[in-house]
């Protein structure tokens, strides 16, 4: 009788790993994103100019530590991809990326700047996410970003990297 039980519970568990890795329909995680830094100056020993080449096929969170009254200013621009949301955040929502009014539904490219407040704290987030074409299409897209901040400021990029 215990071996029958053992034989069952063997037989049950090892069709649930085969059936869950090869059921039809399941989907493979979405790929880590892949940060490049492209260049990295200092500028006049008062501010870090830093680059990057951005590839996702989902979402990456960039973080800035800040000090209060601390300016930041940079753009980015799709190189490879359709869409592209952009949003940074505080403790709040600062700023998101809207479509050039009556172009298109796209967002390519944007620049931002926006000053470091006591009231949202001293992190910051940057935000971009791929359409939903680029997770179905596995082509994934390709962000360039080129971000100025000050030399005191720390700018985190995630280590998950492909």
């Amino acid at each position: 009788m215990v071996k029958k039980a053992i034989g069952i519970l063997v037989i049950l568990s090892l069709i649930g790993i085969i059936g869950c890795s090869s059921a039809p329909g399941t989907s493979t995680p979405a790929q880590p994103a892949s940060v490049k830094t492209v260049r990295e100056a200092e500028i006049a020993s008062a501010w870090t100019m830093k680059q990057m080449e951005i590839n996702s096929e989902s979402e990456i969170s960039i973080v800035l530590k800040l000090a209060d009254g601390n300016k930041v200013d940079g753009y980015y621009y799709l190189e490879k991809g359709s869409n592209i949301s952009f949003q940074i955040s505080g403790i709040s929502l600062i700023y998101e990326s809207k479509p050039a009014g009556g172009k298109s539904d796209a967002i390519i490219s944007d620049r931002f700047s926006f000053t470091a407040t006591q009231a949202q704290g001293i992190a910051y987030t940057l935000t971009l996410k791929a359409s939903g074409n680029a997770s179905k299409e596995k082509t994934g897209t390709t962000v360039f970003l080129e971000i100025i901040y000050p030399a005191a400021g720390s700018l985190y990029v995630p280590i998950g990297t492909k």
